[in-house]
């Protein structure tokens, strides 16, 4: 599509979030591979600040407030004109707080899920495709607050897996028990949701559940114990369709 054509040339900054800045870096990498690969422009800005949301669902209204306008003024310094972003809380708070906050907030969010699956039409040689059953779990932030359901799952059996759904996904899905702050408040509460959605996919006889975002990814997969069920980000299976790891071993992506 010509839209999309157009976000790749104004090189969006890509807004990876703290947990996947700072904690999962090697995702973050993987992610700046993924957009080269499949040819989404993309920049990265030196300064890496907190989007809000964790003082926002901490009930810090006053210093999510002043985390808006200190990004919002950063964007302004750096000419940003539209952001991606792969996790779903930050794409969530992008989306709808920022306008609500600052009623002169002029910046673009594109829905990355999207780009991506667009890219992996147009581009369907650039994919190995694995032949296997997942199942996939709905991110509260990015399902019930943004209505993205089919666009994740598009981009899942683009890449050859086959989907089998939980008992609750989609509008009923079932939280797993990391948004809203629950985790640094009720850990122990947080934990048993975790559990208890693991054993939700358990009980269908899938071996692997994919997620996208960190905050759920680092929860579920602290919790598999001994269930065998593995945790995916979306980030690991583009990866390993588009053989980013191979391309690093072989030096393809080195130029030589």
């Amino acid at each position: 599509m010509v839209l999309f054509d157009l976000f790749v040339k104004k090189k969006s900054v890509y807004v990876p979030g703290c947990i996947t800045y700072f904690k999962f870096r090697n995702n973050f990498e993987l992610y700046l591979k993924i957009f080269s690969r499949l040819g989404i422009g993309f920049k990265v800005l030196n300064k890496q600040n907190c989007s809000g949301l964790e003082p926002w669902e901490a009930g810090y209204d006053f210093e999510m407030r002043k985390l808006v306008r200190a990004n919002f003024n950063i964007f302004k310094e750096n000419n940003v004109k539209s952001i991606i972003t792969t996790e779903p809380g930050c794409y969530k708070i992008f989306l709808d707080n920022y306008p609500e906050i600052l009623p002169y907030w002029n910046i673009e969010i594109i829905n990355v899920w999207d780009l991506i699956l667009d890219k992996l039409r147009k581009k369907p040689w650039l994919i190995k495709e694995r032949n296997e059953v997942v199942t996939y779990h709905d991110s509260c932030y990015l399902g019930r607050y943004c209505g993205i359901y089919d666009v994740p799952r598009e981009i899942i059996e683009m890449l050859g897996y086959r989907i089998k759904e939980m008992d609750n996904s989609r509008e009923n899905s079932f939280c797993c028990g990391s948004c809203g702050g629950l985790p640094r408040v009720s850990k122990n509460l947080s934990d048993n949701i975790a559990k208890e959605r693991i054993l939700q996919a358990k009980r269908i006889g899938v071996k692997k559940m994919i997620v996208i975002g960190f905050e759920n990814y680092s929860l579920l997969k602290d919790n598999v114990g001994d269930s065998d069920i593995e945790i995916l980000e979306l980030s690991t299976i583009l990866a390993d369709s588009l053989e980013i790891k191979k391309m690093e071993v072989s030096g393809e992506n080195n130029g030589r």
